[in-house]
């Protein structure tokens, strides 16, 4: 069975997705030994050419596969420690990844999520078709984590962390993502059922209402990938060195510095992440 690793970027006019995920594939290509594949779109390939990013990109990536610019845009707050910028969120291709992913058993992750050691490769041969991450865990502590990081909505379903997501290409998974899809087209209906906020869509929250309908609306016991290792929007990153990610995290009324090296990371904070990319990139 042949693996790798398939990531999702499409760039809005403030963020640079593309960037993030050169340097995330490399990462995950450097610690996982397998290949990676870049899913986008014509609009943000095209920024890449203009760039320079375009031939590095063609180093890192097995394949780059290019689809339409999505039209379904939708706009979110993206905070950079204490300020924020309102921009396009392009995130509602990530069910189509069963149909392009060239693997028959994928590893999807964020552009945003850095893989900094060989900790999913046990993943690979676990005998379940579909394994989400199932818990967020807070750089800092679980007293910075809210309800609706665990669940959907106060009375909803358990929320699933689409920011890992693997599965192997067979009749099972391509129900579960055909309903995460459905699930998308609908989500101001299944809002309604499920009691969530429907003003921005979430693949967390799809993804979590899937699965939950595909075990037989019951939460499923089985396998799930290790917790995601998270690094909110609010909080800074201050210098990348000798492999560390040093970051000024937010309490109530201060900071605390922390380091973080050798853990798979997922540092939310995209202003952060790309004044910073350069020295991520030299972990590589």
């Amino acid at each position: 069975m042949n693996k790798g690793v398939l990531i999702f970027a499409n760039n809005n006019r403030q963020i640079d997705y593309a960037k993030m995920a050169v340097v995330s594939g490399s990462l995950a290509a450097k610690h996982l030994k397998v290949p990676v594949s870049l899913a986008t779109d014509e609009t943000t390939v095209a920024w890449m050419k203009q760039s320079g990013q375009w031939q590095e990109a063609l180093t890192v990536f097995d394949k780059i596969i290019a689809k339409n610019t999505p039209q379904d845009l939708q706009q979110r707050k993206f905070f950079d420690g204490p300020t924020s910028t309102t921009a396009p969120f392009k995130n509602s291709t990530r069910p189509s990844a069963w149909s392009v992913t060239p693997y028959e058993r994928t590893l999807l992750i964020d552009c945003d999520y850095f893989i900094m050691s060989d900790a999913l490769n046990e993943y690979w041969e676990v005998d379940s078709p579909l394994l989400i991450s199932d818990q967020y865990n807070d750089i800092q502590d679980q007293s910075r984590a809210g309800w609706l990081d665990s669940y959907v909505s106060d009375t909803g379903v358990k929320l699933l962390w689409a920011t890992t997501v693997m599965f192997t290409k067979n009749d099972e998974t391509k129900i579960f993502f055909d309903l995460v899809e459905h699930i998308r087209k609908n989500y101001r209906r299944f809002a309604d059922v499920y009691r969530f906020d429907n003003r921005i869509y979430r693949n967390d929250i799809a993804f979590g209402i899937a699965k939950h309908i595909l075990y037989g609306f019951e939460t499923d016991k089985g396998y799930s990938l290790p917790s995601v290792l998270s690094v909110p929007d609010q909080d800074m990153i201050v210098d990348v060195e000798n492999g560390a990610i040093k970051v000024l995290s937010k309490n109530l009324n201060d900071y605390t510095l922390c380091s973080i090296k050798d853990r798979d990371i997922h540092l939310m904070n995209k202003q952060a992440v790309l004044r910073n990319i350069d020295k991520i990139k030299e972990t590589v």
